[in-house]
């Protein structure tokens, strides 16, 4: 039982050193066992298990009966070599039963009997047996020391022995058991030292290699391997690990598979694929170093050291970037990095394919490029192109949300990468089932990507230079597309010859592709930049495909192309075409539509130029109807004030005023703040002027005389105008008047037409018995006269006298309606007064020479006088007189009376001495007629009248 403890703690000591091993990174290395399986047992003869005889077919019992011998008296030979026997039986039992406590007591018995046999015979010859065997009961003790130092006393006590190479084998593999790694790995040279000698050798040079890894001297362990790979795998470079071990004979497959397996750990302790690189720089290379290379990246990929093994694959390249595996590392380092999920490094490293072993590149020289590496390179350049075009198109999202610049020069960027590969994949495999996909992703590559103009240029490759194919169409449009954008991108100079591409690609396109959904709208867009190239002619063709299309048209496009047509008809003149095609877009377009108002315009516009074009060909009523339509066709345009006042101009040099009146009121009404109202006033008051119709004149004249924007001689004018516009219609006197006084305020100069604006005002004053207001325009005529300066005339002079006149006489008639009462002192002078006053004023009138006025007023003067006498005469009595003071009272006022007619009789007699003058007129014959009355004894008879006639004559 405490053999068998023994034993499987032993087993437990070795399991524990190989988790730890593991643990830490380090291969432990196999047991010779492991290294062993599935081989034959060596011969007994190379490695012999030392038995005395044959054992029983009852060990025990052989055991019981050695025992039982030793037991009796036997001479020493005997009982040395029962000794033996039983020693040895119980160690092949202890091999066989495993670690037992009964098998421990039996291998202490063992170790003691084979040290008494030593001891008893130290230079027997068969001792080397013993030592071997000696050893092998120590192991089975688990005291691998003590059988460690056994097999070293047989190795050294006898280097002859037959048992030597085993010896050596054993003790290395124990030694390297107990991580005694120099030892080891001496002892497993000395084995090798042995060559043919021993069947180890090969296995003992795989241990000494093991033995070096384990003391981390790498480099040498790799030595050692490499030379059993050299030995083990067939003639030739080898890659492909099972391909090469298929060739390798079966019993050593796995320590050489092993081989390769440690060659890679040391290299992956020493720094990877670099050092790898570095040992073969220094080394030189074997001949497989392809399997090398590959089985280091094998294993950093099993232990998901995924960079590393991409280093590993990649140094390869770097040492023989020529090797015609170089492009399957490179694949190698794609699927490392791939398989660590690096998706960046994957792409790097397929764009390092696709650069290194593109056809033209370096790598290739004068040599084809492998069927191989052409269809990696179009898978690469396939996730190449839809990598970078998948990237732009995130970016495109990415920046919606961020709008920077440089993120949207990054987004050019792989959109022109993916471009690039796409191109790559088209000129590389033009027979490629999707070439025409291809180039079409290539065309959306560079229109993502800035390019328009290249794009549209591929893309027009893809839809006119493959068979038809699913994408054929789309391709197209496209191009017509990109062409737009292209345009829409240049500046001015150079905008002509980029729509004239869009143009050419867009009629291509709708050739081609006559039933696709956008045809309409290309050939619409294609209408709108030939019209832009003032191409009108062909704006028109093209826009009328659209019109005429059979099918049902969107409104939208339709719309468009009568807009087009018409503005092209509106460049090229023809202005009823334009009238026709703004109309139809009218009818077309929303209420709403934010071209609305412009095309109204210029359908007014077109009406209106229709007017000019027949106003300047003489043919004015056809202007006149055109002029007036304007209104009619587009009643919100702008122009409508312009052709409604140049329909009424051209009425007015027709002469026809009553058309013209109506057109220009109408013209007033509905702009009134237009510019030109002035003028239109002018032309209207013109009108009813021509159209007999003063009154209407009149109030249009009055408008004109009180805007202030009118020069100061048309308001004057005007304001005369309507005044005596007003006067002649007769219709409303109270106007006349009011535009007279108006008129007279504003410009009293010149004098004569005030004085007569004046003179009106006094008839009008007469006619309504306002004697106040005729008294203050008399004398404002009288007092214009008097300041009139150089601009007084006999026509002022005489008005002033006539108006002199008629305020004496105004005053003459007042004083005659003043009575002389109680107390005399107060009305006697009040009248007196009063007729001072008319006596002056017909001093005055007559004062101005006119014969006509002179003679009415002297006439009038003596009325005054006389006037004055028989007021006194008539004046009031005092109450309280008597008969004889009244008869006194009555003298007395007679007295006073008496010069008043006699100064009355001189004045009449004044006129009458005008006769000889040769004037002779109604005051001088009143005048006569008055002189009857006072005196009919001088003037009463016939003959003295007619001779006192004479005498003045």
């Amino acid at each position: 039982m405490a053999y068998r403890l023994l034993k499987q703690t032993a087993s437990l000591v070795t399991l524990l050193v190989l988790v730890g091993c593991a643990a830490r990174g380090i291969d432990p290395g196999p047991s010779v066992g492991d290294v062993m399986r599935g081989r034959e047992a060596p011969d007994p003869e190379v490695l012999p298990i030392i038995k005395s005889e044959p054992i029983a077919s009852d060990p025990q019992r052989a055991i019981d009966n050695y025992r039982e011998l030793l037991e009796l008296e036997s001479d020493r030979q005997t009982r040395e070599e029962a000794r033996r026997r039983l020693a040895d039986l119980q160690v092949r039992m202890a091999d066989a039963e495993g670690a037992t406590e009964a098998a421990a007591e039996s291998m202490t018995e063992s170790v003691a009997l084979y040290e008494s046999l030593l001891a008893e015979n130290p230079d027997s010859p068969d001792n080397d047996k013993i030592h071997y065997q000696l050893a092998r009961a120590h192991q089975n003790l688990g005291d691998t020391p003590a059988a460690i130092d056994s097999l070293a006393d047989l190795t050294a006590e006898y280097p002859e022995s037959e048992l030597l190479g085993d010896a050596r084998f054993r003790r290395a593999e124990l030694l390297f058991f107990e991580s005694r790694y120099p030892e080891a790995e001496a002892e497993y040279a000395e084995v090798m030292a042995l060559a043919d000698a021993t069947p180890f050798h090969d296995i003992a040079q795989y241990k000494l290699g093991w033995s070096r890894y384990r003391q981390s001297r790498y480099d040498a362990a790799v030595e050692v391997f490499i030379e059993i790979l050299d030995r083990e795998l067939p003639p030739g470079e080898a890659y492909d690990l099972e391909e090469a071990l298929a060739d390798v004979d079966s019993e050593k497959v796995d320590y050489t598979r092993d081989s390769i397996r440690v060659i890679g750990l040391a290299f992956t302790q020493l720094g990877g694929g670099e050092a790898a690189n570095d040992y073969f720089a220094r080394e030189g290379d074997p001949r497989f170093f392809p399997l090398l290379y590959a089985s280091l990246g094998d294993q950093l990929l099993e232990r998901q050291r995924y960079t590393d093994a991409a280093e590993a694959n990649a140094a390869f390249i770097e040492r023989h970037r020529q090797h015609p595996l170089a492009p399957t590392f490179q694949e190698r380092v794609i699927a490392a990095n791939d398989a660590g999920g690096f998706n960046q490094l994957v792409v790097t490293e397929k764009q390092r394919y696709a650069e290194t072993y593109d056809p033209d590149a370096a790598y290739w020289q004068d040599r084809a490029p492998t069927p191989e590496v052409l269809t990696a390179l179009r898978g690469h350049l396939g996730d190449l192109s839809a990598h970078f075009y998948a990237s732009g198109q995130r970016g495109d999202e990415a920046s919606e949300a961020t709008d920077e610049s440089t993120e949207g020069a990054d987004r050019a960027s792989d959109f022109m990468t993916a471009a690039g590969y796409y191109r790559r994949i088209i000129e590389v495999y033009p027979r490629d089932e999707k070439v025409a996909e291809m180039n079409f992703l290539l065309g959306e590559s560079l229109f993502n990507g800035g390019k328009p103009l290249e794009a549209a240029r591929e893309y027009e490759r893809t839809a006119y230079d493959y068979p038809k194919h699913d994408r054929s169409a789309e391709a197209g449009h496209a191009a017509v597309l990109a062409f737009q954008r292209h345009a829409e991108d240049q500046p001015a100079a150079s905008r002509p010859e980029a729509l004239d591409l869009a143009i050419t690609g867009a009629l291509r396109f709708t050739e081609a592709f006559p039933s696709h959904g956008e045809a309409l709208r290309v050939t619409t867009r294609a209408a709108e930049d030939l019209y832009e190239l003032e191409r009108y002619d062909e704006a028109i063709d093209v826009a009328q495909r659209v019109i005429s299309h059979p099918s049902e048209v969107d409104y939208r496009l339709m719309g468009s192309a009568w807009a087009i047509t018409a503005d092209s008809h509106y460049a090229l003149e023809q202005y009823p075409e334009a009238e026709k095609g703004f109309i139809e877009s009218l009818k077309i377009m929303s209420d709403r539509a934010e071209e609305r108002p412009e095309t109204i315009e210029r359908l007014a516009a077109s009406v209106y130029r229709q007017g000019e074009i027949a106003r300047e060909d003489g043919e004015l009523r056809q202007a006149v109807f055109h002029f007036l339509r304007v209104k009619e066709v587009a009643p919100s345009a702008d122009i409508v004030a312009t052709a409604d006042f140049d329909g009424a101009s051209t009425l007015f040099e027709l002469e026809d005023w009553v058309q013209a009146a109506q057109v220009i009121e109408a013209y007033r009404q509905d702009h009134p703040d237009s510019d030109r109202i002035a003028d239109a006033d002018k032309m209207l008051a013109t009108a009813y002027q021509r159209d007999e119709k003063p009154f209407e004149a009149a109030t249009v004249y009055a408008r004109i005389a009180d805007r202030s924007g009118e020069a100061p001689d048309v308001q004057q004018e005007s304001a005369w105008l309507a005044a005596t516009l007003y006067d002649a219609s007769d219709r409303d006197p109270a106007a006349a008047a009011a535009a007279f006084e108006k008129y007279v305020n504003a410009y009293p100069r010149p004098v004569d037409r005030a004085m007569v604006a004046r003179q009106r005002l006094v008839e009008e004053a007469s006619a309504n018995n306002d004697r106040s207001a005729r008294e203050r325009w008399l004398r404002a005529i009288v007092a214009a006269d008097a300041s009139a300066g150089a601009e007084r005339s006999d026509e002022t002079r005489l008005m002033a006298a006539e108006s002199s006149l008629a305020l004496g006489q105004a005053l003459a008639s007042q004083t005659a309606t003043m009575r002389i009462t109680l107390p005399l002192n107060e009305s006697l002078a009040a009248r007196r007064q009063s007729m001072e006053e008319a006596v002056a004023m017909l001093n005055q009138a007559a004062g101005f020479g006119f014969a006509e006025v002179t003679t009415e007023a002297t006439r009038q003067l003596g009325a005054v006088y006389l006037s004055f006498a028989a007021a006194l005469n008539e004046s009031q009595r005092p109450d309280n007189l008597d008969a004889l003071a009244l008869e006194q009272y009555e003298l007395l006022l007679e007295e006073q009376a008496f010069p008043f007619e006699e100064r009355a009789i001189k004045t009449f007699e004044a006129n009458l001495k005008r006769i000889p003058q040769g004037i002779y007129d109604d005051a001088i014959r009143d005048s006569y007629r008055e002189l009857v009355k006072i005196a009919p004894a001088i003037y009463g008879r016939n003959e003295r009248g007619i001779s006192i006639y004479e005498a003045f004559r």
